[in-house]
């Protein structure tokens, strides 16, 4: 295929997907910021109160951290936080607002859509939140009407294209 034949790149923020029972829309506006390190000591500084969230958990529009693994998290917050990169008091931040996208997927269909994209067992729940979805490594919560899935920014494409045809 040449260069030319690709198709255009969707949108980076907004709806990307719009099926009969679910859409998939990119929200904007929110903050990343990876943190490694004492998780305790970087959420109080960064965001106190966030809850720090494993897999298919609900998560709230405010503040909150998605365990990627013992020692990291991802924290979303409703807006950019631009907290300095780099180590101090025992973590490390590192921002990531336009390294990683959010999809967020609703509608009746969205439990379908789920159930095609992810065959880990999330009734039995994982302090990580990492989990792979239609073959690649996302960070998964619950939303009110539906999931929201958390992806490195490159992933976006293939993961919406993915999503288009379920």
């Amino acid at each position: 295929m040449r260069e030319t034949d690709w198709a255009p790149a969707r949108l980076i923020e907004g709806t990307l997907v719009a099926r009969p029972g679910f859409s998939a829309r990119a929200p904007a506006g929110l903050g990343r910021t990876l943190v490694s390190g004492d998780l305790a000591a970087a959420l109080a500084a960064l965001a106190p109160g966030a809850p720090v969230l494993g897999l298919y958990e609900p998560a709230p529009k405010t503040a909150h951290a998605l365990r990627i693994a013992r020692d990291r998290a991802l924290v979303v917050t409703p807006a950019p936080i631009g907290a300095e990169d780099g180590w101090r008091d025992g973590w490390c931040a590192t921002t990531v607002d336009d390294g990683w996208a959010t999809i967020e997927v609703e509608g009746d269909g969205a439990p379908s859509v789920l159930m095609q994209g992810c065959a880990a067992d999330l009734a039995a729940g994982s302090p990580s939140a990492a989990v792979l979805f239609a073959g690649f490594r996302v960070l998964l919560a619950r939303t009110p009407g539906g999931f929201s899935l958390h992806v490195e920014r490159p992933w976006l494409e293939a993961l919406s294209t993915w999503l288009d045809g379920a």
